[in-house]
């Protein structure tokens, strides 16, 4: 055979293996590529938390202390929310419904509805936190029948109007703009750890005596983080959580989570137990 037609069926054949094993070869390249980024995005993830716990964002699990919430007591959303609301007087005039938030974690108003007894049909208003006094039997406030409209829910201390449109609806046809937030887009909520698995859900938010958002009740779903319930510190907006998530992250990992107490409420002075 001539040195040309050698050349010639050595090109055909390597064309014809090419041919054959070139998607054997481009499937495994694909598969290979999948893993590398998979194995890239979960490391960047990793790197992001344990960034984050470096640099004193997130605090560590061992240093979260039942303790200081045992001793200092506060009030429970569950509670909160149904309370009764009081007159200066101390006539029940109606029940909080909502509580809203703003992004430093911290109660700016309550949402109650209020107005059945004076005969002018149920209302619902905004009622500043620093007008609201703490008391065995509800919340009492300075609403009064010749005053409740002074109390409309869209003050724009609460509400930017301009940013209605982009607001996110709740019960009660309430609306709040984004840089405010209520306690209800957070409870009932599913919940994640940091390495995206499944957990539970919220159940309760913790505040202080001073409307300070304490922790977070969180009932695992999965047997293998025992029964709960647990308490978690919460960060919101400072580790990227927003009001119009469906779910809430839990900044731990499973084995930082396996690592929590039991979070006992008979231990916990709240207001209305």
């Amino acid at each position: 055979m001539s040195r040309t037609r050698k050349k010639t069926a050595v090109l055909a054949i390597s064309i014809m293996a090419g041919f054959y094993l070139t998607p054997t070869f481009a499937q495994e390249n694909n598969n290979q590529a999948n893993e590398q980024e998979q194995n890239s995005s979960s490391e960047k993830q990793a790197q992001s938390t344990s960034a984050q716990k470096k640099q004193g964002n997130v605090r560590p699990i061992g240093e979260w202390n039942y303790q200081k919430l045992y001793q200092s007591g506060g009030i429970r959303a569950d509670r909160l929310l149904d309370a009764n609301v009081l007159s200066d007087s101390g006539d029940e005039i109606g029940s909080v419904e909502n509580a809203i938030l703003n992004q430093d974690n911290r109660i700016i108003a309550l949402i109650a509805q209020v107005g059945g007894m004076w005969d002018i049909g149920d209302t619902h208003v905004a009622i500043p936190w620093e007008k609201v006094a703490l008391t065995d039997n509800g919340v009492q406030v300075p609403i009064r029948e010749d005053n409740v409209d002074d109390y409309g829910l869209f003050d724009e201390s609460y509400v930017i109007k301009q940013d209605l449109d982009q607001a996110t609806q709740v019960e009660d046809d309430v609306m709040t703009g984004p840089q405010t937030w209520k306690v209800t887009d957070l409870l009932n909520d599913y919940a994640s750890i940091d390495d995206g698995e499944g957990y539970g859900y919220v159940s309760n938010a913790l505040f202080s005596k001073q409307g300070v958002l304490q922790a977070l009740v969180i009932d695992p779903s999965e047997k293998r983080y025992g029964k709960g319930p647990y308490a978690y510190p919460f960060y919101g907006y400072e580790q990227g959580w927003h009001p119009g998530s469906s779910s809430y992250q839990i900044s731990y990992s499973s084995e930082e989570a396996k690592q929590l107490p039991t979070f006992d409420y008979t231990k916990y002075r709240s207001l209305w137990n």
